[in-house]
């Protein structure tokens, strides 16, 4: 997508030059025809006065400056700047509106971007930090001066359990009061852990798809989905809503192995699940 329409100076000067010289040569040559061949030659010149031969025209843009923080507030400087159309095209690392961009020493990136379009999807990162749980939309409505935008990249727990766009965990242990369950495909299932679009986030939830695992008669099938959210405070991943909610405390999480445990008030159910990461 090009944003810039520049001609080239040097090359239309040239032509001018060459047009004036055939004109002058023609008015010497044919006097009935000289006030014809002046007027042409006016008009060309007035032509080439108001066209972008003389410095280049650039069409108008909407300019951004943004600036990438971390949870400090201080600059990032060399983190990777992505802008997408759709949030689908972020999630699934889809074509890239542009060449990555990358902060400078103050943590900035300016850009001209398209004059027709209001809203971008902007993918950040530099190591493991990202902008997947703070914000991902850029809204630039000014046409006229500058749209400035800053944006923190972080690295939550959340990050952890879904990537950019999901990841698939599998359920390895359902423990009741220390006793373990036989495994079987109920307590062996998959479960994708969804980042939510950012459109669509609610208290930064996310969607869970349970599917059957390869221990099941039919990988793969779907068994049925819900949401999740994560309390930072309390370490806490809640699924479900309202009544059917079901709060666990995280009490181990290595990136690649978790373990949930909820317990009534009174103690007397201690459940446990563990999980390892597939994919």
């Amino acid at each position: 997508m090009s944003f810039f329409i520049r001609t080239n100076p040097k090359k239309c000067i040239d032509y001018f030059i060459i047009l004036c010289d055939y004109f002058l040569r023609k008015l010497s040559e044919n006097q009935t025809m000289k006030s014809i061949y002046k007027a042409i030659l006016v008009f060309i010149a007035i032509c080439f006065f108001f066209s972008s031969c003389r410095e280049g025209i650039i069409e108008p843009v909407r300019s951004l400056e943004l600036y990438v923080v971390d949870t400090l507030g201080e600059p990032v400087p060399n983190a990777k700047v992505e802008f997408y159309l759709t949030e689908s095209a972020l999630t699934l690392e889809g074509e890239t509106l542009l060449e990555p961009f990358y902060t400078d020493e103050q943590g900035i990136v300016r850009v001209a971007l398209d004059p027709d379009i209001f809203d971008y999807y902007v993918n950040i990162e530099k190591d493991e930090l990202s902008n997947w749980y703070t914000n991902t939309v850029i809204n630039l409505p000014l046409l006229q001066g500058v749209n400035i935008t800053t944006i923190t990249i972080n690295k939550p727990f959340e990050v952890a359990l879904t990537g950019k766009n999901k990841k698939r965990w599998q359920q390895t242990a359902d423990i009741l009061n220390g006793n373990q369950y036989v495994p079987n495909c109920s307590n062996q299932l998959y479960y994708d852990f969804i980042r939510r679009p950012e459109r669509a986030k609610e208290e930064r939830n996310g969607q869970l798809e349970r599917l059957q695992s390869d221990v099941c008669p039919f990988p793969e099938k779907p068994v049925d989905s819900n949401i999740w959210s994560y309390n930072k405070e309390n370490n806490t991943i809640t699924f479900g809503v309202a009544s059917f909610a079901e709060t666990f405390t995280i009490t181990e999480f290595t990136g690649d192995r978790m373990i949930l445990v909820s317990k009534t008030s009174d103690n007397a159910f201690i459940k446990e699940k563990r999980y390892e990461l597939v994919d």
